[in-house]
């Protein structure tokens, strides 16, 4: 794959999406000043990824039209326009990135990944010195429904501005999943802070995306949305690029893949830029597209200290506080190392309950069973054949409302010599939802 510059090429497309694209909203309160220009041509100036990805067969104008695709919406634009505007003002905002392995920089580097190239654009062309912060919360494996419950303490507790959503190839599609990401995007938008939200859209090489489902959360919400499959796809199909001029492997974008995702991005801002207009504040739908049972999730860590009356743990049976630590968890473990039954007791008043637990396709890895009021909910087994040592939410129940619960987490009895780790426990309180 042949990496060049290509500021032409993506000047004429973002003159065709400014022409195409800024059919509503209001100039008034727009950006405006270095960074803003009235045509597509001068803000496009700013561009600032080194080098852009165009294979050898794809001529410019197949180019264009790829980069193009990537710009799949608007969205309501006001609260990025109200972050936008502080940063250029001197004031401080941080940019954070929520999501898998590809969001982590599997495929780059921590410096060459598309979170920290696209942070260096919005940092160079919005900020002042050093006030645009950058936080990656990109964890290898898991799916919206952990990234549900870990956003409070990863991104919305560092007062996150600007939050780049990313689980379209480790989501599924089933009801848990869209109820996830939809919990999780309503969580980041009911922020005091009001954070913009924008999502992205990636794609594996079989072709698996959530994007059809995710981008009617998006549309629904009116958020910002870029689609690396509806960029790529089309040049693969016609044979001016290949998987491997993306990706090295199933998923991952490569160094250059980084670098493309990273323009869809820079393509984004600069069209944003050309438009010149900025959309009203709009309210948060009351109701949601798919299901929210799982919005405000709250987590706790081994150091949790029962100060929430409505999750108190008790006494740990055959678990012990361990030191241990995986991905995104450094905290430590409660941890069963293969003697005795005696379970983990906890107290929960909620309508969901998780337990993150380490995972792995491993003899090694042990089960327990989850008894709610006395009653058996479920078994949970932590030897899982797609596990890699990998954090994992396993769901204990879902309730129609919000429930006092009585909760044993009891190792089976063929679970002698094994270990079951358990590094989170989790629950919402939603009395209704769809």
């Amino acid at each position: 794959m042949k990496i060049r510059k290509t500021l032409a090429i993506l000047t004429a497309a973002a003159m065709t999406a400014a022409m195409t694209g800024c059919g509503n909203g209001d100039a008034d309160g727009a950006i405006i000043g270095d960074n803003r220009t009235n045509t597509a041509v001068g803000a496009l100036e700013t561009l600032s990824v080194e080098g852009t990805v165009q294979t050898e067969a794809a001529p410019e104008k197949e180019y264009s039209e790829m980069v193009q695709r990537s710009f799949l919406s608007y969205g309501n634009d006001h609260r990025l326009n109200e972050k936008l505007e502080k940063a250029m003002n001197g004031e401080k905002i941080t940019v954070a990135y929520l999501g898998g392995s590809i969001t982590e920089g599997v495929g780059g580097t921590p410096d060459t990944c598309y979170a920290k190239l696209s942070y260096n654009y919005i940092a160079e062309n919005f900020g002042k010195g050093d006030n645009v912060e950058y936080v990656n919360a990109g964890v290898s494996g898991t799916p919206s429904i952990l990234g549900n419950l870990r956003v409070k303490k990863d991104v919305l507790d560092k007062n996150a501005d600007i939050v780049f959503v990313e689980f379209a190839v480790n989501d599924g599609m089933d009801q848990l999943h869209k109820d996830s990401y939809e919990s999780l995007i309503r969580t980041i938008l009911k922020q005091e802070n009001e954070p913009a939200v924008i999502l992205l859209f990636t794609v594996t090489k079989t072709g698996h995306t959530c994007q059809p489902h995710m981008s009617e959360i998006g549309e629904y919400y009116g958020l910002p949305m870029i689609s690396v499959p509806n960029a790529i796809q089309p040049e693969i199909e016609a044979g001016s690029m290949t998987w491997a001029d993306y990706s090295d492997d199933e998923a991952h974008p490569n160094a250059e893949g980084h670098k493309l995702v990273a323009e869809f991005i820079e393509y984004w801002f600069e069209t944003y830029k050309a438009r010149n207009a900025v959309d009203q504040s709009v309210d948060i739908p009351i109701v949601p597209k798919f299901g929210n049972p799982y919005e405000d999730a709250f987590l706790a860590e081994i150091d949790y200290d029962n100060s929430n009356p409505d999750l108190q743990i008790g006494d740990t049976g055959s678990f012990a506080l361990d030191s241990r630590s995986i991905a995104d968890f450094k905290k430590g473990a409660w941890v069963y190392s293969g003697e005795g039954t005696e379970p983990l007791k906890l107290t929960v008043k909620g309508n969901s309950l998780f337990l993150v637990c380490k995972r792995n396709n491993s003899d090694s890895m042990g089960r327990f069973d989850v008894m709610i009021n006395g009653n058996k909910a479920g078994t949970i087994d932590t030897n899982q054949k797609d596990g890699w040592g990998d954090p994992y939410a396993f769901q204990a129940i879902k309730w129609q409302g919000i429930k006092d619960m009585e909760v044993e987490i009891v190792p089976s009895e063929d679970s002698a010599g094994k270990t079951i780790e358990i590094y989170g426990i989790a629950f919402s309180q939603n009395e209704s939802f769809m």
